[in-house]
């Protein structure tokens, strides 16, 4: 595996400058987009591979794990937005191992655009790029120091729930406000949890429900690097896959039902 964080203020081979861009409405639709992901994707399931190596000081490989999981996403409405609670099930044959609880919360990291939560960030237009052969606008967000931050946080083992502040690029295509591609880093180290710095690059792409005639742009591929801050600098990486997207409902008495074929 390959350590490569993203520069979230890395120069762009632009198509059009910053000042071509009309912020205010790419944000406008941007939301529309991601209130349409919240309301309709209240619960669903994907399969899951997650390939997963820990380094120390030499930068050599020390543990490397992969496995397949059975991915579960529930969002729970919120008055800032929606919450996102995981389970990852071990398929037959796989086991689970600590990189599997790490990073939670993935899809949710796209609602910092919704409408409730987009004044957590300064957002500014860096200009029109390509992005698998589309036009998309390059939004640079930064969260301001007076936002709770509801975007991101780590849990450490006695349960003390430290804010992760993040600044990053999302691009926005052009024709439809959809998020194809979204990068962070964090703007502070947490010391509570050893991290000097984290970073994710996430790409998205469209899944259709044939369950539900819905069609949300989900998180494809993501990964996460993590730098610790402890005795042995250490590094994290973890890469993950998901396929074969599923929609189910929760009925009373808290029986899931799930479609009957993957899509």
């Amino acid at each position: 595996m390959r350590w490569n964080p993203p520069n979230v203020n890395a120069q762009l081979r632009l198509l059009a400058p910053a000042s071509a861009c009309n912020l205010s409405g790419v944000l406008r639709q941007a939301g529309v987009r991601t209130k349409k992901l919240e309301d309709n994707l209240s619960n669903f399931t994907a399969d899951e591979t997650i390939q997963y190596e820990f380094t120390g000081t030499t930068y050599e490989p020390r543990i490397y794990r992969t496995g397949t999981f059975e991915y579960v996403a529930i969002l729970t409405p919120m008055p800032w937005g929606a919450s996102v609670h995981e389970t990852r099930t071990p398929t037959e044959g796989n086991r689970p191992f600590p990189a599997s609880a790490w990073d939670r919360g993935l899809p949710g990291l796209a609602f910092i655009f919704l409408p409730t939560l987009q004044a957590d960030y300064d957002m500014k237009c860096d200009g029109e790029v390509t992005w698998n052969g589309q036009p998309t606008w390059v939004i640079h967000f930064e969260q301001r120091a007076n936002a709770k931050g509801h975007t991101w946080s780590y849990a450490d083992s006695s349960g003390g729930v430290h804010v992760a502040r993040m600044e990053g690029r999302a691009w926005v295509r052009a024709d439809s406000g959809e998020i194809a591609h979204l990068e962070t880093a964090l703007m502070a180290a947490i010391p509570e949890m050893h991290i000097r710095n984290s970073w994710f690059s996430i790409d998205y792409g469209p899944v259709q429900f044939h369950s539900r005639p819905v069609r949300i742009w989900l998180p494809q591929t993501a990964a996460s690097y993590t730098e610790f801050d402890d005795l042995d600098d250490h590094r994290m990486i973890i890469d993950h896959t998901f396929a074969n997207f599923l929609l189910f409902s929760v009925k009373v008495g808290q029986q899931i039902k799930p479609p009957t074929q993957p899509h």
